[in-house]
Formats: C-alpha cells, sequence, structure tokens
C-alpha cells in the first residue's frame, strides 16, 4: 500500500530573483502624491469580499477594491451550492466526516468543524438578505447526504447579486472599480494599506490607500493554467501580494481540477456543468457510449473530484468524453437546470437530446495563505477570506459546495473578530507622506496576454492533472525563463513557482496533487 505524505507544508524557499518584483526602484517620498484612507480595505468583489464588507458595515468606513466590475468574480459562475446540514436526515458529524475523508488527513478538524457548525447560519443569513433558497437540497459527489442547497443552477450568480445589492445600499461601504492592488504597504511590522493602479491603464503612476485592517479576498488562480472555469483575473494577485510581503503558501500544490467543464473554451474560461447534474443521474461516458467510472471508484460519477477528473483525463486520451442526461426526463432537467439548458442552447446543445461534450478544467485552489481560526494571516494586520486562504477546511481536496460555504461563514468570523479589536488606529508614529511609492514597468496589453497564454500552456502541460518529476522540473525553468517586467505578469510568475516547489516538496500522490513516473 503507498504510504502518502499527510502533513502540509509551507513553502518557504524565496522566489528567484529573475521573478522577483522589479519594483523597488521607489521615490524618494510621496509628498506629492495624494493617498486614500479607510477603515476596512477589502481586495476581492466576490462573495468573500462583499459579504466580509456587509458584516464590517456598522463598524467603520469599508473600501471593496476590484480590478475589474464588481461582478466579474468567480462567484458569478459558481453553480453548485452551499454545503449545509439543515434536514433531520442528515446531522453535522457526517459533513464533518464526509470533509474529512475527501481532505485524505490533511484537513484541520477545528477549521473543519467551525465551518460546518457555521453553515446553517450562514444559509439563513443569505436568506435574510433575499436569497430564495430551494426547499430540498440536492447531492453532490463526496456527500454522505444530500445537503447542498441552492437558489437555482447558478446560486453564485444570485449570492453576488443579493450582496452586491445589500452592500450598494450601505452609506459605510465603498466600491471602486477596474483599480489593481499591486503590493501591500507594510510599516513597522504591520500591513497598512496597498498601492493601487488603474487596470488597463497606460500609465504606471501608483497610489496609496491607506487602511487600518486589509482583507485579501482575491479569490483563485485558475488563469494559470490553460484550461480553466475561472474568469479572466483569476491569476493568483492575492497569494502574490501576500508572498512579496514576506508571508509564505501553504497547500497550494492542491489544485483542483473539475472534471465536467465544457469542451468548448469561450473568453479565456470554459463553461462549467454543474456537479448537481450527476448527482440527478447524469452519467459520464466515453465516445463509445460507455459509463466507464465504476472501473475507477465504485461510487462512479459521485466519487470524489480529483478521481473523476484524473479518470476522464485518462480516458479521454483515446477520444472525446460527454456528459449525458438524456435518458433523464426532458421536463426535470429544464426546470432544475434552467440556466445552464439556457446556455448550452447557446452552444447549440440540446442537454435533453445530446451528449454534452465535457473535459477537465482547473477549477479551486485548495491551500493559500495560512490564516488562524479568525481568518488572520502573519503579517499584523492583514487577514485573508475565501479561495485565497488556507483555513484548512479543505486538506488535500475540497469537498463540494464547500467553497462558497468557507467564504460565507469565515466573513462572519473576520468581522465579529475585528469588532473586538481594540486597538482600531493606525500607529500614530507612521508617517504615511514617508512611505515610498515603488516605479513600477508597465507592458503593452498584447505583451501581458502573450506572456500570461505561455504560462497558461506551461502549467496545463507539465502542472496539471498528472504530474512527473520530469515536468515540474521543466516547468519551473520554463516559468523562470520568462523575460516579463511587468507586475501582471510577475505575480502570476511568482504563484506558478511557488506552485511547482510545493510539487516538488511533495513527492508523492495525495488528494488533488497526482504524481506518476509516466504520463499514461
Amino acid at each position: 500500500m503507498k504510504q502518502f505524505v499527510t502533513h502540509s507544508l509551507i513553502i518557504r524557499t524565496q522566489p528567484l530573483p529573475s521573478i522577483k518584483k522589479i519594483l523597488y526602484n521607489r521615490s524618494t517620498s510621496n509628498k506629492n502624491k495624494m493617498h486614500k484612507q479607510t477603515d476596512y480595505l477589502i481586495i476581492g468583489s466576490g462573495i468573500a469580499g462583499l459579504a466580509t464588507a456587509y458584516y464590517l458595515k456598522d463598524q467603520g468606513k469599508v473600501t471593496v477594491l476590484t480590478k475589474g466590475a464588481a461582478r466579474n468574480a468567480n462567484t458569478y459562475w459558481a453553480q453548485g451550492g452551499v454545503a449545509a446540514v439543515m434536514d433531520k436526515n442528515d446531522n453535522f458529524e457526517n459533513h464533518i466526516k464526509d470533509t474529512l475523508e475527501v481532505g485524505q488527513g490533511l484537513c484541520d478538524p477545528a477549521a473543519v468543524r467551525q465551518v460546518v457548525f457555521g453553515a446553517p447560519k450562514a444559509v439563513r443569513s443569505l436568506e435574510s438578505l433575499g436569497l430564495k433558497v430551494q426547499p430540498q437540497p440536492l447531492l453532490e459527489a463526496g456527500h454522505s447526504h444530500a445537503r447542498v442547497w441552492r437558489s437555482s443552477d447558478f446560486t453564485g450568480r444570485d449570492i453576488l447579486n443579493v450582496l452586491l445589492k445589500a452592500v450598494q445600499k450601505e452609506k459605510s461601504i465603498e466600491i471602486i472599480e477596474k483599480t489593481e492592488a499591486v503590493e501591500l504597504i507594510e510599516v513597522k511590522g504591520k500591513c497598512v494599506g496597498v498601492f493601487t493602479r488603474q487596470a488597463n491603464s497606460d500609465k504606471a503612476d501608483l497610489e496609496i490607500l491607506e487602511a487600518k485592517y486589509t482583507i485579501l479576498a482575491t479569490g483563485g488562480l485558475g488563469q494559470l493554467f490553460g484550461h480553466t472555469s475561472n474568469t479572466i483575473g483569476s491569476g493568483g494577485d492575492g497569494l502574490a501580494l501576500a508572498v512579496n510581503a514576506g508571508l509564505e503558501l501553504q497547500d497550494i500544490e492542491f489544485v483542483q481540477f473539475h472534471p465536467t467543464g465544457l469542451a468548448v473554451q469561450k473568453e479565456g474560461r470554459h463553461f462549467l456543468i454543474s456537479e448537481t447534474l450527476r448527482g440527478e443521474g447524469a452519467k459520464i461516458v466515453n465516445n463509445r457510449g460507455e459509463a466507464f467510472l465504476s472501473r475507477f471508484h465504485p461510487k462512479a460519477e459521485l466519487a470524489p473530484r480529483d478521481l473523476v477528473s484524473r479518470a476522464v483525463f485518462i480516458e479521454e486520451m483515446t477520444g472525446p468524453i460527454y456528459l449525458d442526461a438524456t435518458h433523464l426526463p426532458a421536463n426535470k432537467l429544464k426546470t432544475t437546470f434552467p440556466n445552464i439548458y439556457q446556455t448550452l442552447k447557446g452552444y447549440d446543445i440540446d442537454m435533453t437530446t445530446q451528449k454534452i461534450p465535457v473535459t477537465p478544467v482547473a477549477h479551486y485552489s485548495c491551500g493559500g495563505v495560512p490564516v488562524d481560526q479568525k481568518g488572520a494571516t502573519a503579517l499584523p494586520g492583514l487577514y485573508a477570506v475565501g479561495e485565497v486562504a488556507r483555513t484548512g477546511l479543505h486538506g488535500a481536496n475540497r469537498l463540494a459546495s464547500n467553497s462558497l460555504l468557507e467564504s460565507l461563514v469565515y466573513a462572519k468570523i473576520v468581522a465579529e473578530s475585528l469588532e473586538k479589536t481594540k486597538t482600531m488606529d493606525v500607529d500614530s508614529s507612521v508617517d504615511m507622506s514617508k512611505v515610498e511609492i515603488p516605479s513600477v514597468p508597465i507592458e503593452d496589453i498584447d505583451q501581458i496576454k502573450a506572456y500570461a497564454g505561455r504560462i497558461g500552456k506551461i502549467m496545463w502541460e507539465n502542472v496539471g492533472i498528472l504530474r512527473t518529476e520530469a515536468s515540474l522540473e521543466k516547468a519551473k525553468q520554463e516559468i523562470v525563463s520568462i523575460p516579463a517586467r511587468d507586475y501582471r505578469i510577475q505575480h502570476r510568475q511568482l504563484v506558478a513557482y511557488k506552485i511547482i516547489l510545493a510539487c516538488q516538496a511533495r513527492p508523492q500522490s495525495l488528494g488533488t496533487h497526482y504524481m506518476t513516473s509516466d504520463i499514461v
């Protein structure tokens, strides 16, 4: 029996000089620079960011910074729902057990219990904001009971809409769109804000956004891989900000690949086909029409995602793979999955009569910036919520629909923790006028896209679903060789490099991290 290394690894190796920021050329002062101030700065406008902002609304001025439009977040595309025990036939211990089993020995039991016990309250909080939760939960892979609560088959979009509506009503909350976080500001060992820049500007001018507390809620890193369900902006920026501030990352070798992305790429991402469709009876079949997953795991379609993705990836080597729901009642498909049905119609696919071509895609990062049970990082003044954070909930593989849940629970925890903090004022001895502003090289947008595409190709081919020692070393050398000067690509290089180091530090397979001596 194969022995697994079942402890978390914190990668402490410093980034190579060739991909270290070229941001250290600084002006002598910022006396002529205007800067903004806020009490709570939240970087990111997905479920983690907006929920945290809402819970902080009565504690001071809250600023939400997002590099695109507020709705341009991965949350918008989340289809499954929120996992929570709210049925008499289920119990917390079942949910805890399922989470720990899927996490394959790497979860933090205290974090798991904290999130699972906070789940019902999180769902009810959304309902109080106007989310219409359907009366019956659905079943997803890895769950022993149906406990995934949805508003529709686009639950993420529905949650984002109610949160955004609630946040926009609050005078204490400001949303700053199309503005990028370039580098965290650290003074006397405390995070006191961030340097910002107007997104897609041809100017390199940075501004200071000063904050008493900064919360990273930047989401995932799927765009580091050539095939992903993530939006264009999901390149791991929050992770890079943390590393460049001296923090380490944990469990980032565990990148979850979703087995049923639509096998058509559009606008840099793959439309995801929800796991709940398989929970309702849809089958994954090969080009011969065979439902093959039972050869890999007894739970077949409802096996953990890492196993299903790997099986699909291997079977795909012999031909196209499909998700087949044509044997299910057409009316039920249309009423249970109306948005998926309509979206697929836009691709000229009728899921009631046609098999859906699918392929595995990079979907979710199980690791990230380590935080304690209050959401605090090792850098005073800096917190992290959502996918960017490593709470210990997911371990080596995430249980389906625990992600939206984690964001909601930890958003509340962070807000409550900050409410109890007595030292609410920035150290009066800190003179922000003496903070030196980085000089940032800016490259042409076409060059940025070319570099991003190159990173995506390297990572997908060498650090994807199946990994080898040789492929990881090849990827590391190629990532380092990219001669980017622009921080937007350097952020991606840095995170990709850290992922590769984490993979190399764990030579044995565990969860989503699968090592093989030879590619099948």
